[in-house]
């Protein structure tokens, strides 16, 4: 795969990964349309600097250990089943999207420290770059990482200012973004699990 191939999966990464229901999109919805867009963005900002700083300890513990293809091919399985559990919990919440903003007034008054503290307090975060990053940045390289960031700030850009537009039809507009990424979930799980055969050679 050549480097714009790398990038694009890196891109389609980043929003399969920051598209999925969870606390961080519910802040940046409610944010997104009880006060404005810009608030929506800090909220998921505060998250990709958490990423950010995962990424730094990723690279870092990535140049302190030896990884080899059999670590690597271990890695790949649970990043596939991650991946793979990740779309299953995004496709089931779509049953609940309708009720995804929830009661009451919740907006916050420091969005950007909000999404940051959920960000590096996140398991899944955490498990992510642990998983999933660890292994890309030592198979692949930083420029599908580079991809990975640039998906999540088009997505922490666009989703807001969507969402602040289409305030009355959020629900239709998110279940619509909720199938596409389980079904980009998935295929990422099945790549993982392809890179994990070929790997370990089963």
């Amino acid at each position: 795969m050549d480097a714009l191939g790398i990038l694009v999966a890196g891109i389609a990464l980043g929003l399969s990964i920051a598209a999925p229901p969870g606390p961080v999109n519910t802040i940046i919805a409610v944010q997104s349309v009880s006060r404005s867009a810009a608030k929506g963005f800090l909220v998921g900002l505060g998250a990709m600097t958490a990423d950010a700083i995962f990424l730094i300890i990723t690279y870092h513990l990535g140049g302190v250990v030896m990884i080899n293809d059999m670590i690597k091919g271990v890695f790949s399985v649970v990043s596939c089943v991650l991946m793979a559990y990740l779309a299953f919990l995004t496709f089931k919440s779509s049953q609940n999207v309708d009720n995804m903003m929830g009661k009451g007034d919740k907006r916050v008054h420091l969005p950007y420290l909000t999404g940051l503290s959920i960000g590096l307090t996140n398991p899944f975060q955490i498990t992510w770059w642990l998983s999933v990053g660890l292994y890309l940045i030592s198979s692949i390289g930083l420029v599908i990482i580079a991809g990975f960031f640039t998906g999540i700030v088009l997505w922490i850009t666009l989703f807001p200012t969507v969402i602040h537009w289409a305030n009355n039809r959020i629900p239709y507009l998110y279940r619509v973004v909720v199938y596409v990424s389980s079904a980009l979930l998935v295929a990422f799980s099945v790549w993982f699990l392809y890179s994990a055969i070929i790997l370990l050679k089963l």
